[in-house]
């Protein structure tokens, strides 16, 4: 994706010629995107991932009102997509731009989106990631705690690495199972996650 990045002013300069069409055949989807005031930003743009060009197309530029930023237009099929903002202070946002009303809110450290079945999918996978990774951290530093008042036993560590094992299976399993899907929400897991997987589960991989 870095490299499709480095397409993105040559897409710009002939986003007139070729950008989404907005109009031609009324409003499919509208993107409404709230950010924490924290994030400050005055516009943002919205691109989408053209997977028979491996390229990135960009399909509007909005300026902000009071902090929300909105997007409209038509997609024939749902397609992996981003905002990008004015400055690289925040993270791009990947998700599923699909026809329909989605909202999303971005605050630091968070997000949330609704209205769109394909992003409450992707945001199902991302709540089962957290909640094991909430997890782990928990195993140790239950296991940090116990070491540093000497009440750590060696049944007490094998216990934990075992349990910090299944965790980490068990992520890689869901990520693997969500990628082979093959759909929008499988490829921006296949972007965001897909190089943290082992080599035995990188082989599960379609």
């Amino acid at each position: 994706m870095k490299k499709i990045l480095l397409t993105v002013a040559t897409f710009l300069g002939i986003m007139a010629m070729t950008g989404c069409d907005n109009h031609s055949h009324g409003l499919d989807y509208r993107i409404t995107c709230s950010i924490d005031n924290a994030l400050k930003h005055d516009s943002a743009t919205l691109l989408v991932l053209e997977e028979a060009y491996g390229q990135l197309r960009v399909c509007g530029i909005s300026r902000s009102t009071n902090g929300t930023f909105t997007f409209t237009g038509q997609t024939d099929k749902p397609k992996v997509a981003l905002i990008r903002w004015d400055n690289d202070s925040t993270e791009p946002f990947y998700f599923v731009l699909e026809n329909g009303v989605t909202r999303i809110t971005i605050k630091p450290g968070s997000w949330n989106i609704t209205g769109s079945p394909q992003n409450s999918q992707y945001l199902h996978y991302i709540n089962q990631r957290n909640s094991i990774m909430d997890t782990r951290v928990a195993t140790w530093q239950e296991y940090l705690n116990m070491a540093a008042d000497s009440t750590l036993k060696r049944d007490d560590e094998l216990r934990m690495v075992r349990q910090d094992s299944l965790l980490n299976d068990s992520l890689q399993r869901i990520t693997v199972e969500r990628i082979n899907r093959g759909d929008a929400v499988g490829r921006i897991i296949r972007e965001r996650y897909g190089k943290l997987l082992d080599q035995e589960h990188m082989r599960m991989l379609k």
